[in-house]
């Protein structure tokens, strides 16, 4: 067995035994992943990843096995010393005390997700926004995907089993109006009970995309018939501003002759004009 000191030169990586724990030729080094406040459950997951690759999950991991088991010693003094580097040094100091890597373990759970009373209440709490949570009909997939996600790694980081088929259907109830039709579809003609979120992710981006063609195709029609109706709306106006100008077609009702109206009629008066004027004023509608 062989692990790296904690030092400036080494103090960032992990060995990885090519061969398991009887191995001590180094194959490969990962970093340490660092354990802050905020990132305990990416933390968690990255660790358990690099102790089963050294062999040393099982002495973590104590969950299964009988009260009155014997840890593998060779496997605790890895895991503790593997712990140890991934950690600052304020929380090794707090935890220093646990003499087995299962207790360190746990003593780190509890720091960063809470006693079990909080725990159960941060699970309600948060499966009850997840419950509550609604897509909008202006939100994408990949936006409303990115906070459903969240909300179940969180639930699943507090130790809370949430099964794939309750959230994959969970996700298809969530769904906005405009996906309605390709939820039902899965629902009905999918086997949602063996359908991984990520797939069911996948077949709604892909009906975002088939909306975003469809909706690009309706505004350049619509742009194509408002440009339409403008130009013959423009042709409209032509005719009609022309046809006022033509009075070949207009007959004087005091001298009968064709192109003037009787309040311009040459025959008349100055005086008659005018009040011929004021009275085609309120007929010259009918006269059209």
């Amino acid at each position: 067995m062989k692990t790296m000191p904690r030092d400036e030169s080494s103090s960032s990586k992990a060995i990885v035994l090519s061969g398991g724990l009887g191995n001590s030729t180094a194959a490969a080094r990962l970093p340490f992943p660092l354990l802050t406040r905020m990132n305990y459950a990416a933390w968690a997951m990255r660790m358990k990843f690099l102790l089963r690759t050294n062999g040393a999950w099982g002495a973590v991991d104590r969950g299964k096995a009988p009260a009155d088991e014997a840890v593998d010693e060779v496997q605790d003094q890895l895991a503790l010393s593997i712990i140890s580097q991934s950690v600052d040094d304020e929380t090794l100091l707090r935890v220093s005390k646990k003499e087995t890597a299962h207790d360190m373990w746990e003593a780190l759970r509890s720091m960063h997700v809470g006693v079990e009373r909080v725990r159960e209440a941060r699970v309600q709490s948060l499966r009850a926004d997840l419950d509550n949570l609604k897509m909008s009909n202006a939100e994408s997939v990949d936006d409303f995907a990115g906070k459903f996600m969240t909300l179940v790694g969180r639930i699943r980081e507090l130790g809370d089993a949430v099964e794939e088929k309750y959230v994959v259907k969970k996700l298809l109830r969530s769904v906005s109006t405009k996906f309605i039709n390709v939820a039902s579809s899965m629902v009905l003609f999918g086997d949602i009970n063996n359908m991984a979120m990520e797939e069911a992710i996948g077949s709604l981006k892909a009906h975002e995309e088939l909306l975003k063609g469809q909706e690009v195709r309706s505004e350049e029609q619509l742009l194509m018939a408002r440009g339409g109706d403008s130009a013959r709306g423009r042709g409209r106006a032509q005719g009609s501003r022309d046809g006022c100008k033509d009075k070949s077609k207009v007959k004087c009702y005091n001298c009968q002759d064709y192109g003037h109206f009787a309040w311009e009629c040459p025959k008349k008066g100055k005086e008659e004009k005018a009040l011929l004027a004021q009275g085609y004023a309120s007929d010259e509608p009918a006269l059209l």
